[in-house]
């Protein structure tokens, strides 16, 4: 055999050793992100969860704390209280609209008007030995700088814990915002759009409040792992096979 036949077929050789070191690692880090994926659907945090009206009419979770929020006239709160994580949808079964809560309520001087929906959420989600009751709606006639927490006070007796909104008239009876395993969710209890996905971790707030949003997608940067790792495994195997050819 000549040294050009022996430099082609360990090129050879060399480029497909690549590729089959590249599709390992491709199963590897394919592996991770489903037992990442999988991991992070098993649970999730059982809690009273704050929303606020959106302009177009429809729920938005809150950005800031119900401590330090203040609403503005006219506005909807609403509190669900369910289990936050990928296979759970927990905002307020009922639409936040202002006109048909408040239409019997005026105002006056100095005052705002607040709706609020209270949502205790689905049996499936409640702890065990409990029952949610029923979905409530209040219009609160208020300060006009009163904060969400302070409207909520003001139609719900509030069990605290650590900057948390734990209980709204007893129930839960004594837990606060645990990690449970997530139920599986029927159309029963997923009111909201099936195509929309909330992942919620409750953060502690300025005062006596309850949560924000922190969304975690491993997805991305493992998938972004897999194309440049496969785009850097061929580059040199490409770059192995040129040498040794040039070489000839």
């Amino acid at each position: 055999m000549t040294n050009s036949a022996t430099v082609i077929i360990r090129a050879r050789a060399s480029a497909g050793a690549v590729c089959a070191l590249g599709l390992i690692t491709v199963a590897l880090l394919a592996g991770m992100l489903a037992t990442a994926h999988t991991s992070r659907a098993e649970s999730g945090y059982r809690y009273w969860s704050y929303w606020t009206s959106s302009s177009d009419g429809t729920w938005k979770y809150a950005s800031e704390g119900s401590g330090t929020r203040i609403p503005a006239d006219g506005d909807v709160e609403g509190w669900r209280f369910g289990i936050a994580g990928d296979e759970s949808f927990i905002q307020p079964s009922s639409p936040p609209d202002f006109d048909s809560i408040c239409a019997q309520q005026n105002g006056g001087e100095g005052t705002k008007r607040i709706a609020v929906v209270i949502d205790p959420g689905s049996s499936s989600e409640a702890p065990a030995g409990e029952e949610p009751g029923s979905i409530r709606t209040e219009c609160v006639v208020t300060n006009e700088k009163a904060t969400g927490y302070q409207v909520l006070a003001e139609v719900a007796e509030v069990r605290t814990d650590a900057g948390f909104v734990c209980g709204l008239d007893g129930y839960p009876a004594s837990e606060c915002a645990p990690v449970v395993d997530v139920p599986e969710v029927t159309e029963a209890d997923s009111p909201t759009d099936p195509g929309v996905d909330d992942l919620s971790e409750p953060t502690s707030a300025t005062t006596a409040s309850d949560a924000s949003t922190s969304t975690r997608d491993p997805g991305t940067p493992l998938l972004t792992a897999v194309a440049v790792s496969l785009i850097a495994l061929i580059g040199f195997g490409i770059w192995r096979r040129r040498r040794h050819t040039e070489s000839v």
